[in-house]
This record gives C-alpha cells, sequence and structure tokens, in this order.
C-alpha cells in the first residue's frame, strides 16, 4: 500500500486540502479527521485536491460525501481538484462526480467565486 500524505492550507477564504497516495479503509478515519480539522481552523470552504491520488475505495468516497453534507449543513462549499485517472472514474461510476463541482487544476478551482460553485461534473 502506498504512504497516504495528507496537508491543508489556507487560500484567502478557501481551505486546501490536499491528499496524495491511496485512501481506503485501512486510512480513512486519518481523512476524515485532516478534514474536519481543516474545517474547524479554518471555515467552511472547502477545495479538496486528489490530483496526488492513485486509488480511492468507496469508504474515501463516503467520507467526501459526509463531508459535502455537513459543509452544506453550515452554509459551506466543497469542490473537489481531480486529473483524469482512477480517482475520477470511480466517481463517475458511482454518479458522484454530480454532487461535486470539480475542477481539472487547483488554479481553476481556486479562481471561481464561491469555492468552485461551477466545474465539471463529468
Amino acid at each position: 500500500m502506498e504512504v497516504l500524505e495528507m496537508t491543508h492550507s489556507r487560500h484567502g477564504e478557501l481551505v486546501v486540502v490536499t491528499l496524495a497516495g491511496e485512501v481506503d479503509v485501512d486510512n480513512v478515519s486519518r481523512v476524515r479527521k485532516c478534514l474536519d480539522e481543516a474545517v474547524e481552523a479554518h471555515g467552511p470552504r472547502l477545495v479538496v485536491d486528489l490530483t496526488g491520488l492513485t486509488f480511492i475505495d468507496t469508504t474515501g468516497l463516503g467520507v467526501l460525501v459526509r463531508q459535502l453534507a455537513a459543509l452544506r449543513d453550515r452554509n459551506g462549499t466543497m469542490a473537489l481538484v481531480v486529473s483524469d485517472g482512477q480517482v475520477l472514474r470511480r466517481l463517475r461510476r458511482t454518479n458522484l462526480a454530480a454532487l461535486f463541482p470539480i475542477h481539472e487544476t487547483l488554479s481553476q478551482a481556486l479562481a471561481q467565486p464561491g469555492a468552485g460553485a461551477r466545474g465539471r461534473a463529468g
């Protein structure tokens, strides 16, 4: 299994969480904690950069969906940065891509008003 790396940083009103490596049942609780801590520290406008992920399983997708629901309850936003690859294919195959604004690059996500209120659902 590839090591999971997680970072978060503030970009204006947005908090960007970057995930690299693999997200699966063995480390999904760390991902959940990282997302929660980033939102608590920086506010409910979140961009999750998944371009460094090589794999995400359904438990990882579930964490993203639950985080989106929690942010919407707080009038927050959540966009994803996903390049072509396994992660985007999995989002499309599970019909979850339509839930999230999806951007190909972090700079595109940061340039969107409202933390990526628009994007490609794919």
